[in-house]
């Protein structure tokens, strides 16, 4: 980690998260999107099922759906990516940063907007890279701890255990902010079982 003074003037937030917590954020986040997209499998799954048997589906329906297609997977990842800036933007946390004690804040540790969501989120799929080698590299480089898109947004992520500012949102507006990102997300994975259908 670089010395203090390398700190962007400004900064209110004097350290970021480290790597391995952030990881493991990531990954219960991939699980729920697992489990997300098992869950509306099955919903989308039953309601073809009612369709056909109305007469309102192919009757090869099912084979249809375990085509692989290249724009389901992209709608997919812009569905990820889509939740994670409805969350972020609006909680200033994921579920798995809230299950893991962190936060997305600004230079002054402040909750970020979607607007800057969106940003981090735009170089995550970068930042991933080698299981989140480039990541790791640009989090060792910068005094904050930032990755790219934390570098790009002007984000860090900071972790109640070190002290990090927790910023002031409200229980109800977490609620809603995750509630809204897994509405989005569901949408999208919806979406791509139904391009599957075309």
């Amino acid at each position: 980690m670089l010395p203090d003074d390398a700190i962007p003037d400004g900064s209110a937030v004097r350290r970021g998260a480290g790597f391995g917590i952030r990881f493991l954020a990531r990954l219960i986040d991939t699980i729920l999107g697992l489990v997300l997209g098992f869950g509306i499998g099955i919903v989308v799954g039953i309601v073809f099922f009612l369709l056909a048997r109305a007469g309102l589906m192919r009757p090869d329906w099912a084979q249809q759906l375990q085509h692989f297609s290249i724009l389901g997977v992209l709608v997919s990842l812009l569905g990820a990516w889509m939740c994670h800036t409805v969350v972020e933007g609006v909680a200033s946390s994921s579920v798995g940063k809230l299950m893991c004690g962190l936060w997305v804040v600004d230079l002054q540790g402040r909750p970020i907007g979607v607007g800057a969501a969106l940003k981090r989120g735009l170089a995550y799929h970068w930042d991933a890279l080698f299981l989140g080698l480039v990541g790791y590299e640009s989090m060792r480089k910068t005094p904050l701890r930032q990755r790219y898109g934390d570098v790009w947004a002007k984000t860090i992520v900071v972790s109640k255990a070190d002290g990090g500012p927790t910023p002031a949102v409200p229980a109800s507006r977490a609620a809603l902010g995750v509630l809204a990102g897994l509405a989005v997300w569901s949408a999208f994975l919806a979406l791509n079982l139904c391009i599957r259908m075309v």
